[in-house]
């Protein structure tokens, strides 16, 4: 019972204000340096963002679902992040994600990006969550590439901005010739 509560005041909207668009904050790190390993089976329809927190900057690709592309659609966004329980960073969206397709998870992974549809939040895991999330589950928008260290190292309130990186050139050639 205190698991569920814990998870869920970690998902549901810690935010320190509202997800605007604007200039990133300076973020002080206190926390030790960390390993992390992520695995992403990236389609050819995923999509690579930048997330600065601060003169930091970390890499991530979204998942090819319609809730990866709804936060896509997005952005730029900044969103102010927290940290209550210091195994994930999370904060509000301005609007909810298509869940068309949506498998729940209910053991998130480090490195990975999830979307909580009850409150709208987005989350980043750094640490392991130990135990399992409640229903609905979360929902796999991504993962984190590069960075996980700097955001895992970002404090327990913070403002990351993300933005879309643009897509690398095609080296098929053109048929249409």
């Amino acid at each position: 019972m205190l698991a569920t509560a814990c998870v869920v005041a970690t998902l549901s909207g810690c935010s320190v204000g509202s997800p605007t668009v604007g200039d990133d904050t300076t973020v002080s790190s206190t926390q030790p340096s960390r390993k992390f390993a992520t695995t992403l089976a990236v389609s050819t329809d995923s999509l690579r963002i930048e997330m600065h927190i601060g003169d930091d900057v970390a890499t991530a690709t979204l998942a090819g679902t319609p809730a990866g592309r709804d936060l896509a659609a997005m952005l730029p966004l900044q969103l102010e992040l927290s940290d209550p329980m210091g195994q994930a960073k999370s904060g509000r969206l301005p609007g909810p994600l298509d869940l068309t397709g949506a498998e729940p998870v209910y053991d998130p992974a480090v490195g990975e990006l999830y979307y909580w549809a009850p409150s709208e939040t987005f989350a980043i895991f750094y640490e392991d969550f130990g135990h399992s999330i409640p229903d609905p589950g979360l929902v796999r928008v991504g993962a984190v590439d590069t960075g996980m260290d700097r955001i895992a190292e970002a404090g327990n309130h913070f403002t990351v901005r993300i933005d879309l990186l643009p897509s690398p050139p095609s080296d098929h050639p053109d048929r249409s010739q």
